[in-house]
């Protein structure tokens, strides 16, 4: 599995000079230190997420995104287990998604059980474009986090503005 500090740093839980120095510049967080470690001792009973890679490891309002991706095929459903177990142990909200392009595809795993009903972009002047996304407004209490939450988890994984709306 590759992860944003050293294998020995993760298992160790002692920062090599290169990592520490990564530390200090503000390139990997603490977030990165213990989630790293954790995916190196889940990886052991589980070697199915050996050919996995951690990309980005976001907080926002109390709740941890972890984004990797895998080069087998990885379902949802070992996510969702995976997310619910790191939960547990680390007593917080963290959810696992899997990288992807498209924006449906990573925002369906914020919000679930939530749903996004459309996603329409808006091109600006300066060329650059936000995009809209749609949920219904029945689904705004089955959200893990408020829009703004998401709108700023978004921003931070992908760069893009995104505005939520509820229809």
């Amino acid at each position: 599995m590759k992860i944003p500090i050293c294998v020995v740093c993760a298992k160790s839980g002692i920062l090599c000079p290169k990592c520490q120095e990564k530390l200090d510049k503000g390139e990997i967080t603490q977030d990165d230190i213990e989630i790293s470690r954790w995916f190196i001792e889940y990886e052991s009973k589980n070697p199915q997420i050996k050919d996995c890679i951690i990309h980005k490891i976001v907080r926002v309002s109390g709740m941890l995104i972890v984004m990797i991706s895998c080069t087998g095929k990885i379902s949802r459903a070992f996510l969702a287990k995976i997310s619910k177990q790191i939960s547990e142990e680390k007593k917080m909200n963290i959810r696992v998604i899997e990288k992807t392009s498209s924006i449906k595809k990573l925002l369906e795993q914020i919000v679930t059980p939530a749903r996004i009903i459309g996603i329409n972009t808006i091109w600006l002047p300066d060329g650059s474009w936000e995009s809209i996304i749609r949920i219904p407004k029945v689904d705004k209490k089955k959200m893990p986090l408020d829009a703004n939450s998401i709108e700023e988890i978004m921003k931070k994984l992908t760069g893009e503005v995104i505005h939520i709306v509820f229809e």
